[in-house]
């Protein structure tokens, strides 16, 4: 009789925990699943927000003819007409990227610390496997617009911009293809590029045409000067390309 009434107690014993058990993994599923939902809602609310904010900052640009350096408001930026090209116009920001926005995305892309207040190098001045640079004329990795570090604060300094994120997902911003006078590329977002020059007019800030590699050292065209990507500090203007809207 003993020996039944201990059985009994086992296998209530065991009953209890599988219970407890069954209950727990219950209550985990309608957790995660309340917490999909909420997931999903928080989604949608970003995606309600991100749209809102084209309509106070219209990423659209009336279909007309633009002047060569006519400044216009696009998203939530002022910009100048680099060049009307028919079904699209290609801009330049009308201002330098801040020393904010440069230290922000230099952490975001995990390259800290290479700017100068509102300036930054082109190429690092000290090895780095993953972007140009110069250390001495045995270790370098010569320049090419791919491997810089400013494509990658204005590619970052786009990823973060809402309303130009918010124009690429409905068609109004384009890619540009485009030569660095060593490679092709093809992107929504970039620099100026040497021919640009005479309409940006602007010896502070960088362009991205190469003009030789010597020595370890890559040098870029600015104007009439050629200088060092390494060693020298200048100031950033992204440059896009917009859609016109037909109606």
């Amino acid at each position: 009789m003993k020996k039944n009434n201990k059985g009994f107690i086992a296998i209530s014993l065991i009953y209890s925990f599988f219970l407890v058990f069954l209950i727990t993994l219950l209550m985990i599923v309608r957790d995660y699943a309340h917490n999909r939902i909420l997931l999903n809602d928080v989604k949608i609310e970003t995606q309600e927000y991100l749209n809102g904010l084209a309509e106070f900052n219209p990423v659209s640009l009336e279909n007309r003819n633009y002047e060569v350096n006519e400044e216009i408001r696009f998203g939530n930026e002022n910009w100048k007409v680099l060049q009307d090209i028919g079904p699209n116009v290609v801009l330049v920001l009308n201002r330098i990227l801040s020393k904010e926005e440069i230290e922000k995305t230099l952490s975001n892309v995990g390259l800290p610390g290479l700017n100068a207040n509102e300036t930054i190098s082109m190429c690092k001045n000290g090895y780095n496997p993953v972007i140009c640079n110069y250390q001495d004329s045995v270790t370098f990795n010569y320049y090419t617009w791919g491997i810089s570090i400013v494509k990658k604060v204005v590619e970052d300094w786009l990823s973060t911009d809402a309303t130009l994120q918010k124009a690429i997902q409905i068609g109004n911003l384009q890619s540009m293809t485009y030569s660095d006078g060593i490679k092709n590329y093809n992107s929504f977002i970039r620099i100026p590029i040497e021919s640009e020059f005479s309409i940006v007019n602007d010896e502070g800030i960088w362009y991205l045409t190469s003009s030789s590699n010597m020595a370890g050292i890559s040098y870029l065209k600015i104007g009439l000067n050629t200088i060092s990507s390494h060693n020298n500090y200048k100031s950033i203007k992204p440059v896009i390309m917009v859609k016109k809207v037909t109606t």
